[in-house]
């Protein structure tokens, strides 16, 4: 999709979020590289994350992950463990005590392997990954092992996945985790006993347009793209661009919740 064509379709997205009821209880924002180059949707620009950063310290209540209750909060969740997070973000959130969540996928971590081939991939190192927990800015929380879509595992297979992630987690800093984060989003039947019995909280992607909040283990987060700019993230905030999520979802195939 063209950069005009994207930026008219966020413009009709925002327009119909007003038509629809207020999204409640707190955004809880995705965000994976913080630059790099890729061009991916998944990844924000350093100026543009600099900007989201000076406007949540001046307009918002930025709250750890566990005090994610009610209307009216963000929490910040980066997923996979790229190396920009601590290049790029972590100086930022530190300067402005912002807390925020890791969930961790912990392959690249463990062998040094990017989990993609794009630039910006590099992963993280566990030394980094251990001076942000230090902090006490920053949660972690598990995403599995190797990235699977668990839509096509097996129960013994989704297992050995989180058995392997929670195990080096565990290993490499001491704590284990209380909360996952589905990969790509995506909710899985073989998983979900699994992730319900390990986890305190699941969280997926994006909203539908009517999204169900009650359940801890189906807990929706927003995504914020390279697309958005500054622009359309406060629109992110406001109403979740939940139309933009709608149509993405049953382009990529998904039916679930």
């Amino acid at each position: 999709m063209s950069g005009v064509l994207r930026q008219v379709s966020k413009a009709v997205f925002a327009v119909g979020d007003r038509l629809l009821p207020d999204l409640p209880g707190p955004r809880i924002l995705i965000y994976h590289q913080v630059g790099g180059g890729s061009d991916l949707e998944m990844e924000v620009a350093p100026d543009a994350f600099r900007s989201h950063v000076e406007w949540l310290a001046d307009n918002a209540d930025v709250v750890p992950l566990e005090r994610a209750e009610g209307t009216g909060s963000v929490v910040l969740t980066f997923d996979d463990g790229y190396r920009s997070l601590y290049e790029e973000a972590f100086p930022l959130l530190q300067k402005r005590r912002m807390p925020f969540t890791l969930f961790l996928t912990t392959a690249p971590v463990e062998t040094g392997e990017p989990l993609r081939e794009h630039p910006g991939a590099e992963p993280l190192t566990w030394d980094m990954v251990k001076e942000m927990l230090d902090s006490g800015l920053m949660t972690i929380g598990a995403h599995t092992h190797t990235h699977p879509d668990f839509r096509h595992l097996t129960p013994a297979e989704v297992e050995a996945e989180l058995d392997r992630s929670d195990a080096l987690i565990e290993e490499r800093l001491g704590t284990r985790p209380r909360y996952f984060a589905y990969t790509w989003g995506y909710w899985s039947p073989s998983a979900d006993p699994a992730v319900r019995r390990r986890y305190d909280r699941a969280f997926l992607g994006g909203p539908p347009p009517f999204p169900r909040l009650a359940d801890p283990h189906l807990a929706y987060r927003v995504p914020v793209q390279l697309s958005d700019g500054t622009r359309w993230f406060h629109s992110r905030i406001r109403g979740g661009l939940r139309w933009e999520e709608a149509v993405r979802r049953r382009l990529r195939g998904y039916r679930g919740p």
